[in-house]
C-alpha cells in the first residue's frame, strides 16, 4: 500500500504523525502570517484613501 499523498515513504507511524503535524504547523504558520500582511494591505489602503 502507499502512503498518504504528500508523506514520504519508509516512515513508521509515528514519524508520520510527527510529520503531519509539523506540516499542519508549518500551514498554520503561513496562513496567519498571510492574514496578518492583508490586513496591513487593508490598513494602509484605508488610511490613503481618507487622506486624501
Amino acid at each position: 500500500m502507499r502512503p498518504p499523498r504528500g508523506v514520504p515513504g519508509g516512515m513508521t507511524e509515528e514519524e508520520k504523525a510527527a510529520f503531519i503535524r509539523r506540516r499542519r504547523g508549518r500551514n498554520y504558520a503561513v496562513l496567519f502570517a498571510l492574514l496578518g500582511l492583508v490586513g496591513l494591505f487593508f490598513l494602509i489602503a484605508m488610511a490613503r484613501l481618507t487622506q486624501g
